[in-house]
Formats: C-alpha cells, sequence, structure tokens
C-alpha cells in the first residue's frame, strides 16, 4: 500500500494566471510600493477593502507578516514590558516569539479537547498583571470564542486572536479574527491563502487601527499615501512592517479563491473522516464549530502514546509523509521551543524575564494535561485539492497503520 500524498501549501495549489497577471501589472506599473510610484499602486488598498467585507470589520491592514502583525497589535494594545500574556500551550513559536518581543511574560494555558486554549484553565491563569488574551485557533479550528471572551469582558481585558492557521474560518457564523479588539492573519506559503509571506490585522476599534497603522509604518499616519502627523494618541515609534504591493498583487487575488480553497479542504476531511468513522482505537479531535473549521488538518486522538507513536511510523511507510504525532510537532508546541525553554533573553539586559514576577517554567510539565493529549495525538495535514482516490487511498492507510 502506496499513498500518493502532496505536501500541504493550501493557496499555492490554487495559484494561476490570475495572481500572474496582477503581479505583471504591477511590475510594468513601476509602483512596487504600496503608497507611491512611477504609476498608482492599487493593490494593498484591494486586498484590505476585500478584507474588510470578508472578515466583517471596519478596518483592515495589509502587513508583512502574520508575526509583524502580532507584534504590532501588541504595540497598539499597550502590552509592553512585565505584562503577561496568556497564550495556550499548542500554538507557533511566532507568536509566543511575538510576545516576547514586546517585553512581556507569556503565561502558558492548557488546551481542552479541541486541542485549542481551555476558557477553565484559561480563567486560572488571569493576574492583576495580565493584559492580553492571545488564542490562537490551531490547525483550522476556530476556538471557543464565547466562553474566552465571556472570561475576558468577566476581568476586563482584551483578547487578540491568533488566525494564521484558520483563515476562512468561522466560529458560529462569525469569521474568526473579528470577535477580539483585534484579529492577525498570515500569508505565508504554508497557509489557506498566500503571497509567500504577508499578514494582516483586522478590528473594529478606529482607535486601536491608527495605534497599529502608525506602529506598523514610520509612527505617523498617511494621506494620500504621503506620511502626515495623526492625534496624539496614535504616535509611535515606526517598525517598517508595511505591505508591498507585489505581495498585496497575489493577495488580493487569492482572498477572492480562499472559500473555495477552504471548501475543498473541508469537503475531502468530511470524506475521509466518514471513511474511518468506527475504526476501534481512534477518536477525532473535538470541534468547536464543524461548519466553521477550515478542513486544513485532521487530528486523531489515539488510545495511547504507544499506539500514536507506531501509527504515524506505519503512516509514514504508507505515504503519508507529513503526518505527526502532536508532541514531536516540531515548534508548535511549547517545550519544543528552546529559546522559550531556556528564556533566551532579548539582550545581556535579561529582557524581559527579569521583568517576571514569579517563577515561570517552560520545560515539558508545565501544562500537563496538554502534554497527555499530545503524546496521543496524531495530526493529517489535508492538502486543498486532493482527488477522491487519494482521500480513499489515505483513509485506507490510516486504518492499516492503526489497527
Amino acid at each position: 500500500m502506496k499513498v500518493d500524498w502532496p505536501y500541504e501549501f493550501p493557496g499555492a495549489y490554487w495559484l494561476d494566471e490570475q495572481e500572474d497577471r496582477a503581479v505583471l501589472d504591477v511590475l510594468h506599473n513601476g509602483s512596487l510600493f504600496r503608497y507611491y510610484g512611477l504609476g498608482t499602486p492599487k493593490y494593498v488598498d484591494a486586498y484590505e477593502a476585500a478584507a474588510r467585507e470578508f472578515y466583517g470589520t471596519k478596518y483592515a491592514l495589509g502587513m508583512n507578516s502574520g508575526t509583524g502583525a502580532l507584534i504590532t497589535a501588541m504595540a497598539a494594545l499597550g502590552v509592553g514590558p512585565g505584562c503577561e500574556v496568556i497564550l495556550p500551550a499548542f500554538m507557533w513559536v511566532a507568536s509566543v516569539g511575538a510576545v516576547v518581543q514586546v517585553n512581556a511574560i507569556p503565561i502558558l494555558c492548557e488546551v481542552d479537547d479541541t486541542l485549542s486554549m481551555n476558557p477553565e484553565d484559561l480563567d486560572k491563569k488571569i493576574t492583576p498583571r495580565t493584559k492580553l488574551i492571545l488564542p490562537i485557533h490551531m490547525a483550522g479550528n476556530p476556538c471557543d470564542m464565547d466562553a474566552i471572551m465571556a472570561v475576558a469582558e468577566k476581568h476586563n481585558i482584551p483578547v487578540l486572536e491568533d488566525c494564521a492557521q484558520c483563515n476562512g474560518g468561522s466560529f458560529r457564523g462569525r469569521s474568526v479574527g473579528s470577535f477580539g479588539q483585534m484579529g492577525i492573519f498570515s500569508l505565508q506559503l504554508n497557509k489557506n491563502m498566500t503571497s509567500g509571506e504577508g499578514g494582516l490585522l483586522v478590528t473594529n476599534d478606529e482607535k486601536l487601527y491608527y495605534k497599529a497603522f502608525s506602529a506598523h509604518d514610520m509612527g505617523l499616519i498617511r494621506v494620500d499615501g504621503r506620511l502626515a502627523t495623526p492625534e496624539p494618541y496614535a504616535l509611535a515609534w515606526g517598525s517598517g512592517r508595511r505591505m508591498a504591493e507585489l505581495c498585496g498583487a497575489v493577495a488580493s487575488v487569492q482572498i477572492k479563491k480562499l472559500p473555495q480553497i477552504v471548501d475543498h479542504m473541508r469537503a475531502s476531511k468530511r470524506r475521509i473522516k466518514a471513511m474511518l468513522e468506527g475504526t476501534s482505537g481512534v477518536e477525532f479531535r473535538r470541534l468547536n464549530d464543524a461548519d466553521g473549521d477550515t478542513g486544513t488538518f485532521l487530528i486523531l486522538v489515539l488510545e495511547d502514546e504507544s499506539k500514536a507513536l507506531s501509527a504515524v511510523e506505519k503512516m509514514k511507510e504508507f505515504g503519508l509523509h507529513n503526518v505527526f504525532r502532536i508532541a514531536e510537532y516540531g515548534l508548535h508546541i511549547y517545550y519544543n521551543i528552546p529559546s522559550l525553554v531556556g528564556k533566551v533573553p532579548l539582550s545581556p539586559a535579561g529582557n524581559p524575564w527579569q521583568l517576571a514576577e514569579g517563577v515561570h517554567d517552560y520545560h515539558k510539565g508545565a501544562c500537563p494535561k496538554s502534554d497527555a493529549l499530545f503524546a496521543r495525538s496524531v495530526l493529517v495535514p489535508i492538502p486543498s485539492r486532493l482527488t477522491k482516490d487519494q482521500e480513499k487511498a489515505a483513509a485506507e492507510a490510516i486504518k492499516a497503520a492503526v489497527s
């Protein structure tokens, strides 16, 4: 048995002559910078307009990366030295890295059986120093935003949604990214829509938008593409994280394709799950909203760690080369991030760790309930252009691997 299984890169499989035309238009126009050039740039503006409509937010700001969007959003929200930011044990290194980059202290929260932030543990982790809650919609599955927002509102703490792995997803009919004070998306190659690199910040708050704008550019706002002095509240130190017009050209096309990309992955995932129903010893990750899941990954929960280890080994032998036991899923797991475990400082001054109150340990065991779930969970990427034969072969390989 050998499965012909593609790599992931969902949006990349949908690149065609539409992106070609947009990119060539930018080059021929001579306006690679989003605000001015030999001609009149238009594509980042078009992407932001499409994003406002797609996500249902008043403001959208194109960025040079998802990481840049995270750091910019934290700056706009006033997160800085010594602030505590709560995020889940299942993440991506950029999320916790952004917290450290603004000199804040990451506080780990357990995940529940959805592999997303556990609202009950979140409530327990709140302290007087908590200045931000950072839910991460991991592996295509939206968090329980009703429960998370209830905790946030109870303690009057802002929420920044990291939607990098759930672009096009929703919770109870509402787009991820639109629940908290701010939301961010990534357009890196692994994401549901891509421009190679790039990011997006969304919000419904005008002041937060202008603070973010100032922080992402040169510390000022722009009028007709030229720098202008904002209201005093929006003055900042800029960080040069603008989206380039070439990136905007690709993104403005890909966002129109995003619903179709997500529909394909979701349909493939549902068909594979249906073929696996009733398989002994296999459960599936619980979804907070199956209709809002983007279908990017199928996560199997096996009886114990040894069975998960064996299943992954056999799946790889059958050709499912990009499956992982979540415990070994690289920089997505807190204890696999060397800079976090070792509390590597930003400078010889020791920041931000010398600002922490209390002892914070990031070694394996810091989130024992999550660790136990990671050990027996297996992640299977769902490519965005699977054939029915590939889906059937994958289901058969998974069944054989877990039997």
